[in-house]
């Protein structure tokens, strides 16, 4: 340990450095998430490296400076990943908000304490071992990943990432599936207890999309089109309840924080290979026909029928049952269909909204 002096600064001045650096993890974050499905996707990419190199730049200039040479060294392993010279791991997401959780407790100190304690031999081998990886090649570089996280945060407990280990995996029998789906239930009913909008909602779409599904032959498998129903929005429930009772319209900020619920809950479905094709439909659901839908932009010749069904359903939920934004007013069903047709081909499959059409005529005979 060595002794370091903090600047004499205005209490006001850690207090705007705090908030930058929270916003900053908010974006790194993010885009962390969306790494782990896009590793190769620059713009995610800069974006990671970008919010390492503002906190750098900040407290380089107020003289905060026993961490800035350790966040350049995790600088330099950012940068040869933005530049394609290292290929990116999911063990970077720990590393990243691992070090700026660091950054922020210790710029809390600063604030409240003249005189800091710096576990300067910690971070000398953090930033040693960063320059071994960049001097390693991708193959050296996994393990070399595990052992600076853990010099970086020694409390943490490395995952399978970290430290592959072959697990044996049973067959998935019958009653696996049928376990798997409750299981989903379940956890989808405490999500929609958390707002009087979501009530019954997944198992409402569950209902139309097996509808829409079976009219037109049963094309999906019904277990993966009743997991991703259940578990498509899942990710909401770790939205804030302000962000999502919001009745203004959305900020471009707010609108990226919605956005990123496909990739939490595509998250629960990640290790469980015999789901992956609910998962695809969970990461597309939110595609449009047109190209103009996230996360990917894809286009309707690229996105899932299952997923197609499932935006079709969140798009009808959406329109009939009353939601926050005062833009998701509640309509009558004639009308929903009416706008359900209005946005074939630009958001929404043709071909699946002819057979909507249909099921819909069917089901309104059956109740006369």
């Amino acid at each position: 340990m060595t002794i370091f002096e903090r600047p004499a600064i205005e209490d006001e001045v850690y207090q705007e450095l705090l908030d930058e650096i929270k916003d900053l993890h908010q974006q790194a974050e993010t885009s962390l998430i969306a790494l782990e499905h896009e590793p190769n996707n620059e713009q995610h990419q800069h974006s990671v490296y970008r919010s390492i190199h503002t906190i750098k730049g900040d407290l380089g200039i107020i003289g905060l400076s026993p961490m800035v040479a350790v966040i350049g060294a995790i600088e330099d392993l950012l940068d040869l990943v933005r530049k394609g010279d290292m290929s990116y791991n999911s063990v970077f997401s720990d590393i990243v908000l691992s070090l700026i959780d660091q950054v922020t407790e210790f710029v809390e100190t600063c604030q409240n304490q003249e005189v800091i304690d710096v576990p300067d031999r910690r971070y000398q081998s953090v930033i040693d071992l960063s320059a071994d990886i960049v001097a390693a090649n991708d193959t050296e570089r996994q393990p070399l990943l595990g052992r600076l996280l853990a010099r970086l945060s020694p409390e943490l407990i490395l995952d399978s990432d970290i430290q592959p280990q072959q697990q044996y995996r049973p067959p998935h029998t019958e009653d696996d599936w049928d376990y798997d789906l409750r299981f989903f239930r379940r956890l989808m009913a405490e999500v929609e207890r958390r707002s009087s909008y979501w009530h019954d909602r997944a198992d409402r779409q569950l209902k139309i999309a097996l509808m829409i599904n079976r009219y037109a032959g049963s094309p999906v498998d019904e277990k993966q089109l009743t997991a991703a129903c259940y578990v498509h929005d899942f990710g909401m429930g770790f939205m804030p309840l302000t962000l999502l009772h919001q009745s203004e319209p959305l900020t471009p900020d707010q609108h990226k924080s919605i956005q990123n619920h496909v990739y939490l809950s595509a998250k629960l479905l990640e290790n469980l290979d015999y789901w992956k094709t609910a998962k695809l439909m969970v990461l597309q659901h939110h595609e449009h026909a047109d190209g103009n839908g996230y996360p990917l932009g894809l286009k309707d010749n690229e996105i899932s029928d299952g997923a197609k069904i499932l935006a079709l359903v969140d798009t009808f939920d959406a329109m009939t049952h009353e939601r926050a934004h005062q833009h998701h007013l509640k309509r009558p069903i004639s009308r929903a269909v009416a706008e359900i047709n209005r946005l074939a081909a630009t958001q929404l499959s043709p071909y699946w909204v002819t057979v909507f059409n249909e099921a819909m005529n069917n089901l309104v005979k059956s109740w006369r």
